[in-house]
């Protein structure tokens, strides 16, 4: 009568302990998986290798936490759809001036404020933020703001903004707790300060003091003026200013920058040459601020006078030509490039200058490289900010699709997010 009945059988400790695995295992099988603040699903992402089609990007709090491939399943609070469209990590403009902006927006200030606050801030934000500037350098600022700078707290709401200090050359050491960054008026092979004039400065960051030759230089004049002294052939340039535009005194540096590169490709091209390969065999990082001469030669310098004819108007195209090509050669030799939008122009010059790289045969990857990782690196941040990588600030510039009809347009912006809140752009 026992026969069907159920036969206990005994268990020893191993039996035990495989049950006790398979409810473990059983258990953790129906766990849910994380949970992410934001993913940018759908998206071709720039990375050390180019750019990279079919990516979601992971974002927890405001950091990168993953990439996976699109379409896998996942977790999130928020979803941005970059629908096919390029991701680049969020720009860094490494030469602006806040007291511009104040000045510009509305009210006129007669001195600087001593006291900035979250409403100075803000008005940066306003002009940068919408642009994909996720951080600016105020490489001109109120020595009583550098401290005040340094002790704001990251926002997502707002552009981060890092603040440096000025020095003459010789003055000694510089105070690294009030700032890392700080510029450093300099000079080129052995010729006096006198020589060089005030736009021969280049950033140096705490890291970085200390070396012989200009590591990180601000703007292209700083290389190409310099050039003029060493060859002697200022003169012959600025009688030419004053020979075509009428230009005596106060020559813009612009205008003397577009004729010196004329002059020295004509006259000195292994010259150029030269100084691209030594500059970039240090690993030299340039800001180039090229938005500020573009539109100084599309105004054909209007404002300083000069008769707009079409022999001037041609003659500056000439001039900006040879200046992107030698942009190109200092690009080809190593230089690392950077923007610097400089005053008074704002997140759209940043945008612009961008462009300017497309026309002239730079590449998305290139260009991303130059708005991003690039300052980062000079600004020796770039451990945590330049980047589409994990580990890194959730600093992205979501662009729509780029149809094949369409030129990729820097100034066409779906979504900035910063610090891992994301904004659509009105």
């Amino acid at each position: 009568m026992f026969e069907n009945a159920l036969t206990l059988i005994p268990m020893n400790r191993f039996t035990i302990l495989i049950l006790n695995l398979a409810i473990i295992l059983s258990i953790s099988g129906c766990k849910k998986p994380k949970r992410y603040d934001l993913i940018v699903e759908n998206a071709i992402i720039l990375t050390d290798s180019g750019l990279v089609e079919g990516k979601t990007i992971l974002v927890k709090g405001d950091t990168i936490a993953g990439i996976i491939d699109a379409g896998e399943p996942v977790r999130t609070r928020k979803v941005v759809d970059a629908d096919g469209g390029i991701v680049l990590p969020g720009f860094i403009d490494s030469y602006t001036s806040i007291a511009c902006f104040f000045k510009s927006n509305g009210k006129a200030f007669d001195t600087h404020p001593k006291s900035l606050t979250t409403f100075y801030r803000s008005i940066v934000s306003k002009h940068f933020l919408p642009y994909g500037v996720t951080t600016v350098v105020d490489a001109e600022p109120d020595s009583t703001w550098v401290s005040q700078i340094q002790n704001w707290k990251p926002n997502p709401k707002l552009t981060d903004v890092i603040a440096i200090q000025w020095i003459e050359e010789g003055d000694g050491a510089f105070n690294s707790s009030l700032s890392p960054y700080l510029f450093i008026e300099g000079f080129y092979n052995g010729n006096s300060k006198a020589n060089t004039g005030s736009n021969n400065f280049w950033i140096l960051t705490g890291i970085q003091n200390g070396l012989s030759y200009p590591k990180n230089i601000e703007g292209l004049q700083s290389i190409i003026n310099p050039l003029l002294l060493l060859t002697g052939s200022n003169g012959i340039v600025e009688n030419r200013i004053a020979n075509v535009y009428g230009i005596k005194q106060n020559i813009p540096n612009e205008l003397l920058t577009i004729e010196a590169i004329s002059y020295l490709a004509e006259n000195s091209p292994a010259l150029l040459d030269s100084v691209a390969a030594i500059l970039g065999s240090n690993s030299t990082s340039l800001s180039t601020g090229l938005y500020r001469v573009k539109h100084f030669v599309d105004s054909g310098f209007a404002t300083y006078g000069i008769e707009q004819t079409q022999a001037i108007k041609q003659r500056l195209k000439y001039g900006f030509t040879h200046l992107m090509e030698y942009v190109r050669t200092l690009h080809d030799n190593g230089v690392e490039l950077r923007i610097g939008s400089n005053m008074p122009f704002d997140g759209s010059a940043f945008a612009q200058e961008q462009n300017l790289f497309l026309e002239y045969g730079f590449t998305i990857p290139e260009i991303g490289r130059i708005s991003s990782f690039n300052a980062a690196k000079v600004l020796a941040i770039h451990n945590h900010k330049g980047k589409i990588a994990i580990g890194y600030t959730a600093d992205l510039v979501v662009f729509p699709k780029n149809e094949t009809d369409n030129k990729f347009d820097f100034t066409r912006i779906n979504r900035v997010i910063k610090g891992g809140r994301a904004e659509k752009m009105k």
